[in-house]
């Protein structure tokens, strides 16, 4: 299916062919087609993929159809110009795909082409449940894109244990998401960055959901996305001096169940650190005064675009010494200033902070390996001390 990252080599090679017989020069055709410069030289070189009626235009320029454009290509098997493709590099593979003007490489580490399309196959055929739908803005469309991603992402951290969970998201998932090709047909003209900034929100939320909320029940700790009116009652049972709106909550913390069910705290689950501070910085300092839980759990996704792009994440350094500090601001939002009880962060270049640090919230780095790690460990800790305040 995804194998390769080469363009359509036929079609520019026949289309210069056909120009240059037809004695036009390529300012020629693109005056005539009234198109900018460059674009004729770009298609014929490889460096755009012309759609349908664009190669239909030049051909009726040159006096040619589409069967001349056949002519001779018995046996060629060009690959479809996908947004994201694969390669074999040895042991590894190379994941290809476009960042803004780069051709970027992604090396993902002891993967196969099979693994890689057993990742797309798993996405491309839980979107395929959309095309049943007349709306895609329905509660079932948003369930659907939900699971569709946070089920790809969960393939594909089991297949590649040792690969940097954010890495996955960001350079695998997005792009794959944003493949039109892994949509049905009838969504080709949606704006798929658009579509993501929604649908992969939620999905970050149904993962952490599903990764951890077994093993958290297994020590009486309810981790639920849960809906507006659970959301509205649990929060007014609670007072904090700051108002809580029941549609600005990701993820809930409870113990008990029914009416007698008790908010322990809230999880703040984000991409990156860019979404954070709107809306979660006033209500997770107003929880953590308060004594609750309120962990920010992120992907720390940032990375700049390049043809070998890194995702170094947001939070920079950590060395404090001889009376610098080289330490960002988002660093000490968390460090110094507690903005969250703690911060997760599933981003292998992201710095954790050092044991020595005697900080007032800390930086944790964790991946997806197992449940049993220290973001369990954090909340059920972090739920007695809950439960003694309380009372419960």
């Amino acid at each position: 299916m995804i194998s390769n990252f080469e363009h359509l080599s036929l079609i520019p090679y026949r289309l210069k062919q056909f120009r240059e017989q037809s004695g036009f020069t390529a300012a020629q055709v693109e005056e005539c087609l009234i198109l900018g410069p460059g674009w004729v030289h770009a298609i014929e070189s490889g460096l755009i993929i012309p759609s349908l009626d664009l190669v239909a235009s030049l051909l009726s320029v040159y006096s040619k159809s589409l069967a001349d454009l056949a002519e001779g290509a018995t046996g060629a098997v060009p690959s479809i110009h996908r947004s994201i493709v694969a390669a074999a590099n040895g042991q590894n593979i190379d994941v290809n795909f476009e960042y803004s003007k780069h051709d970027a490489t992604y090396k993902l580490l002891n993967a196969t082409i099979e693994q890689f399309n057993e990742v797309v196959l798993t996405l491309r055929n839980g979107l395929a449940r959309l095309s049943s739908l007349n709306n895609d803005d329905s509660d079932l469309a948003k369930s659907i894109k939900t699971e569709s991603v946070a089920s790809a992402f969960l393939k594909a951290v089991m297949l590649w244990p040792s690969a940097n969970p954010s890495d996955i998201w960001w350079f695998v998932v997005y792009r794959a998401y944003c493949d039109q090709y892994n949509h049905p047909s009838e969504h080709s003209r949606l704006d798929y960055t658009q579509s993501w900034k929604r649908t992969g929100g939620w999905a970050l939320e149904k993962i952490l959901e599903k990764h951890y909320s077994p093993i958290l029940a297994q020590h009486g700790i309810n981790l639920v996305i849960a809906d507006g009116a659970r959301k509205s009652r649990l929060i007014q049972r609670i007072s904090i001096g700051h108002r809580l709106e029941a549609d600005k909550i990701d993820i809930l913390l409870t113990v008990g169940e029914g009416v007698s069910e008790k908010l322990i705290g809230v999880v703040h689950v984000k991409a990156s650190f860019a979404e954070r501070r709107t809306d979660d910085v006033p209500m997770s300092q107003a929880l953590v005064k308060a004594g609750y839980i309120s962990p920010l759990w992120t992907m720390d996704c940032k990375s700049s675009p390049s043809t070998n792009p890194i995702n170094r994440g947001e939070l920079g350094e950590v060395f404090i010494g001889q009376g610098v500090d080289y330490r960002s601001a988002k660093r000490k939002d968390i460090e110094d200033d507690r903005y969250f009880s703690a911060c997760f962060s599933y981003n292998k270049n992201t710095k954790p902070t050092p044991d020595e640090y005697n900080a007032r919230a800390r930086v944790v780095v964790c991946d997806f390996s197992t449940p049993n790690d220290l973001f369990v460990r954090f909340i059920v800790t972090e739920r007695d001390r809950v439960r003694l305040m309380l009372g419960i």
